[in-house]
């Protein structure tokens, strides 16, 4: 299994927009992506920040989503005005 993150920084209102942005449009779009083992979204709204992490059943499926979570990144900043602070990749090794 791999996940991948995307660190998001932002004001409070960008912030709010971003959650707006991620239950109404992300969040169906990843859940419909060939390979999608789970996505989490996650927000820190007392630091301004935000995480999603998403989950794949293979490094095949977590490579075949980069082209489209590339395209969702930028139209995410586009609509919320937040800034994509980090993006990482990861194995992972156990899981609950």
């Amino acid at each position: 299994m791999q996940a991948r993150t995307s660190t998001w920084s932002g004001s409070p209102e960008a912030i709010e927009r971003w959650v707006e942005h991620v239950t109404t449009n992300v969040k169906p779009m990843v859940a419909g992506l060939a390979g999608n083992a789970g996505a989490y979204f996650f927000v820190d709204r007392d630091n301004n920040r935000a995480l999603t992490l998403t989950l794949w059943d293979s490094t095949e499926a977590a490579a075949l989503s980069d082209q489209t979570a590339d395209a969702s990144r930028a139209r995410t900043v586009a609509a919320t005005g937040i800034e994509l602070v980090e993006r990482g990749a990861y194995e992972v090794v156990a899981h609950a």
